[in-house]
Order: structure tokens, then sequence, then C-alpha cells
């Protein structure tokens, strides 16, 4: 017995066939050119495999504008990490052994619509968290927004100040992680010379030190004396992954090299965006908590503040009756974040799957300046973060339909079928258009995501949504058409997938286009829904943000339900479509 050619008779299950498939490339009909030069890889692939695991490869191979190309380029995923996903697909393995490596995953995962991977990587990360990661962790969770493994992240942020700011990962946080911290009102640190110290150290590797003889260049326009030509781009996460800031003025400009090579997640608007810089973090740094001497001996000397800022803040010091000003924008807030005992009990975290406490509550403590933790006080009570919404008490499953039930026609009198046909409205689809404020536009350079929270307070069937096209830059002449390629699934309030859908077709540039939903959904009243779409082709996007509620015939829908701040990828699903029937059944 040949052992190449009769492979099959030693492998005794799928998994096991699986993974020869995966490792010798045999019978492999597609192949994929994964990650940057000069480190990419070129990896076989079998389209009937692919497409039973992913949605997205479905419509690759199998939908009406299938890939022709072979191999087919993959630039925006690391080649290692492109090797896991399909280790997943092949044999159901799934190898997570570091936060880059979950964080890595997690993108390819949503990006190719896994979303058991997905929540592997989010348990990981749960289960892995320390100062040495939690901030990588937490711009993860909010580029992807997992609102709970923020929270969690931020705890542990607050409780283990010291570790976090001096580790060496600190120094390559995003600046917005940074103020994120030093907006808490309380941390686990000695002073604020923990955190200053921790800052120009990272104004140092990043090379955004001035000199002292800056406060006549200050005065001008009142420039940052610590910013520099050389600072690296701001991340703006809230922008998601791999989409590019257009050139203000200049909607055509097209993608260079190094663009795609590191997409950097910005935001295009009409007007300059307020990024962070690292004077928004030097100014929350509460200077007056210090003594003089501590003050005098210490940031005084340094490069982050001006001589006249410096002799400032040392007067405020000194006396509080100074006649000078605090310069403009410091906090003059002058009590210590060091507000923790010795009593003050451990944060038990369960995670993902386990009883976690609600959003904004934290058990053995109570409300305090920050919302997070305060000085013990027994007995201790739980207390909503102020700067959070505090999301509803998680729903019950929507059940399954059995005689009895709402989703059941014998769960209805016998007088609606004399309702339903003396009213034709409940034959009709309505459409829940979302109030527009101001409109941005966004490039996605490779994959777009994008969800939204809702509830309503009468019970409907949702069939579908409606989303933008792309918009047509100069640079698109004579062509009013384009290959449009997304993904739409409408989820529980338990992140369970209750129907699905994907669009791939030519659609006109500057329109709507209304996608229907594989079938309708019975959606309860005063319970919290979640819809998401992934945009899948390289173009510009219109984004915006919109009211918090819309009424719509006799249904009030309220949008954003238990997210801590809007995103204006919010913004992409513009019009929620939704009738009182489903199946000819009608829903009080």
């Amino acid at each position: 017995m040949d052992p190449i050619i009769d492979w099959q008779i030693s492998r005794h299950d799928i998994k096991s066939r699986g993974q020869y498939l995966l490792e010798t490339g045999k019978w492999a009909d597609c192949h994929f050119l994964v990650g940057q030069e000069p480190n990419h890889q070129m990896l076989a692939g079998h389209k009937l495999i692919l497409a039973m695991a992913s949605p997205v490869f479905e419509a690759m191979f199998y939908g009406g504008l299938a890939e022709k190309n072979d191999p087919i380029p993959i630039l925006d995923i690391d080649p290692s990490a492109f090797k896991s996903l399909l280790e997943y697909i092949y044999t159901d393995k799934i190898s997570i052994n570091s936060v880059d490596r979950a964080c890595e995953l997690c993108y390819g995962a949503k990006k190719y619509m896994l979303p058991h991977v997905v929540e592997q990587c989010i348990t990981f990360l749960w289960s892995d968290l320390c100062p040495k990661n939690v901030c990588r962790a937490y711009e993860f969770a909010k580029l992807f927004e997992e609102p709970r493994l923020m929270e969690k992240c931020l705890q542990i942020m607050c409780t283990k100040t010291i570790d976090v700011v001096q580790d060496s990962s600190f120094e390559d946080v995003e600046l917005s992680t940074i103020i994120t911290i030093l907006d808490q009102d309380v941390l686990n640190i000695d002073s604020e010379l923990n955190l200053f110290w921790a800052i120009n150290k990272y104004a140092e590797k990043h090379g955004l030190c001035a000199s002292r003889n800056s406060d006549s260049s200050q005065s001008n326009n009142d420039q940052d004396p610590v910013d520099s030509p050389q600072s690296p781009p701001t991340v703006d996460v809230e922008a998601g992954p791999s989409n590019v800031q257009r050139a203000v003025g200049n909607p055509s400009m097209p993608l260079g090299n190094d663009q795609q090579a590191a997409p950097i997640p910005l935001i295009n608007t009409n007007r300059q965006q307020e990024l962070p810089t690292i004077r928004d973090a030097i100014r929350r740094i509460r200077f007056l908590s210090l003594n003089p001497q501590q003050f005098a001996e210490g940031p005084a000397r340094t490069n982050l503040l001006t001589q006249s800022e410096a002799f400032a803040i040392l007067m405020n010091i000194s006396t509080s009756n100074s006649c000078y000003p605090m310069p403009e924008g410091f906090t003059t807030n002058k009590n210590p974040r060091n507000a923790f005992s010795d009593s003050t009990p451990a944060s038990p975290m369960a995670g993902p799957s386990g009883n976690a406490p609600p959003m904004g509550h934290r058990p053995g403590t109570s409300g305090g300046p920050s919302g997070l933790f305060t000085q013990h006080v027994p007995p201790p009570q739980p207390a909503p973060l102020p700067s959070q919404t505090v999301p509803a008490p998680a729903p019950a499953p929507v059940p399954a339909a059995h005689p009895g039930s709402p989703q059941s026609p014998d769960f209805y009198p016998d007088y609606l079928d004399e309702l339903r046909a003396n009213d034709s409205n409940y034959d009709r689809k309505y459409y829940c258009r979302r109030i527009m404020r101001q409109q941005t536009e966004c490039l996605n350079t490779s994959v777009l995501d994008c969800s939204l929270t809702f509830i309503v307070d009468r019970s409907v069937c949702i069939t579908g949504i409606e989303v933008p096209s792309q918009v047509q830059g100069s640079s698109i002449v004579g062509n009013d058409r384009y290959s449009e390629l997304l993904y739409a699934h409408l989820l529980d309030a338990h992140g369970s997938r209750l129907t699905y859908t994907h669009c791939n077709q030519r659609v006109q540039y500057n329109s709507m286009l209304e996608i229907a939903f594989d079938r309708p959904v019975f959606i309860q009243r005063h319970k919290m829904y979640k819809i998401g779409v992934v945009f899948n082709k390289v173009g510009w996007y219109p984004v915006s943000q919109s009211v918090a509620k819309v009424n719509c015939d006799n249904v009030c829908f309220t949008f954003c339900v238990g997210s801590q701040s809007e995103s204006v990828r919010d913004g992409l699903i513009r019009t929620i479509v939704f009738t009182y029937t489903r199946d000819g059944i009608a829903y009080p």
C-alpha cells in the first residue's frame, strides 16, 4: 500500500483528512498571496471547503461575481494569522498563544465572518489580561466594539496603573488610550509623578519633546511646543480597521504603496479633525496635587513644559491666591487620584460566558467621582459609571416557535384575521430612516465593519436594511456603477445570529441599496438587538452620526442602546425595513 496514494486509509476522521489536504495542497483549486512584500506567502486552498465555512468565501467563489484572479491577493492579514484561519476551517483547531495573535486572528475572522473564531479570540483576551498587554487589548476592544472587554481593561488600568505605565509596552500605545487613563479620577498610583514620567518617556521615544525656549513660538496661534513634524500619525479607532483618510479638497487622491502596506484608520471631514496630541495628555496631569519640591525637581525641569508654564504652575502650587493663572487648558483639579485603601476588596470578574457584573458596576465598591472605585465603605454597593450608559439586563433569548407562543399562528385570536383583511397596512413595508447629521467620508482599503444596536417599543418583523453605496470620486469617469460585496446579519442580545444575507451585485454610485435578510425575524418590543454589516469593496463610503430616536408609523426605534459612545460607522446602516406581519401573521 502506497502511503501517498492511499493516504485516506490511515486517516480515520474528517479533521485528519482536512489536515492532510491543507498541508499538502492536494487537489487545491485556488491560491492566496498573503501579506506584504517581502514577507508574503503563497497558500493553497479548496474552494468547496472554504465556502462551507465562510459566506465570504462562498460569495467569492460561487457568487454572481465570482473571483477570477489566481492567486488572490490578501494584503491586510499576516500570513501566520491566515494560516490559523485555514487551520480552523479545515480541522476545527484554533491556535491562539498571545494577545497579538488573538487580535490578528480576530480581524481575519471578522473579515471572513467566522463568529466562533471571534468568540474564542475574545475569550483568550479575557483570560490573558495583564498590565503588559491590557492597553493593546483595550484598543482592540474599542476598535471592534467589545464594550465589556473595554470595561475590564479599564478596571485593570485603574487598579494596576503603576505596572501599566511603567511597562515598556506603554511606549507604543495610542495617545487616545493614554488620555482615557488620565481622564479617570481614581488610579492606583503614588502621585501624579508616576503618570508624568511615563508620558515624558513616551514623548522622548516618539520625538515629541521640544526645546525649553519655545515660549515665543507658543504665543503664535497657541502652538503646542511638544508637537513636531516628525510625530507619527494619530490613530482614530472609531473609523474601523484598514481605512485611510482622504486628503481634504482632493477626493480622488490615489493611495500610495506605503498606505496599502500600513493602512491608518482615519475619517475625512470638511474641516480639520481634532486628534489627540501629547499636549492633551500633559494638560490632564494634576500638577496642583504635587508639592512645590516635587514639581520643581521633576516636571519643571523637563521639556514638556515651557518656562512660563512651569513658573505659573509652581506659583499656583505654592499659594492658592496666586496672581498668575494656570496655563490655558491645564487642569486645576487638586485632588489626588490615589484614593485606594488596603481594605478595598478585589474585583472578581467573570469571563464572557460567566456571570460578569453589568457594565458600569463593580462588586465591592461604591460610586465615586470616577465611577470606578472609591475608598472602601462597608457594605459595598455597586454604582454605574457616569460616563457610560448602563445597559438593561440581558433579555432572554428569542424562543423558537411553538404552539401558544407569539411566533405561532394559534397564539392570535380570530379577530386579527378580520383586521388583516380590512387593513392593508399589515402587508406593506415600512422604512425607519435614521436622521443623519453632518456627513463625512471614509475610505475602505480592505474591510469596513459597522454595527448598530436598537430596541423598539412595539413588536415588529425586521425584513432588511438600507445602506449607502460608494461615493463616486472625480477619478471615476464614464462608469456610474461598481460591483458591491457586503454581508449583513441580525443578532439578539446574546450574540446569537437570527438571520443574515449577503449582497454581490453591480450597484450605482451615490445611491441607497436595500438588502433583504434571508428571512424576516420577529423582534420583541423592549429587547435589544444588533445589526452588523461588513463591506468588502475598496472605495469611499459616506458615514455620519444620527439622532438617537426615530418614530416610524406607530413604532419608536431607539438606537445605539448600551453603547459607550456613538460611532460615525453606525451611520452606514441608514434604514431598518420592517413589517407588522411574518408569514401572514399579524403582531399587535
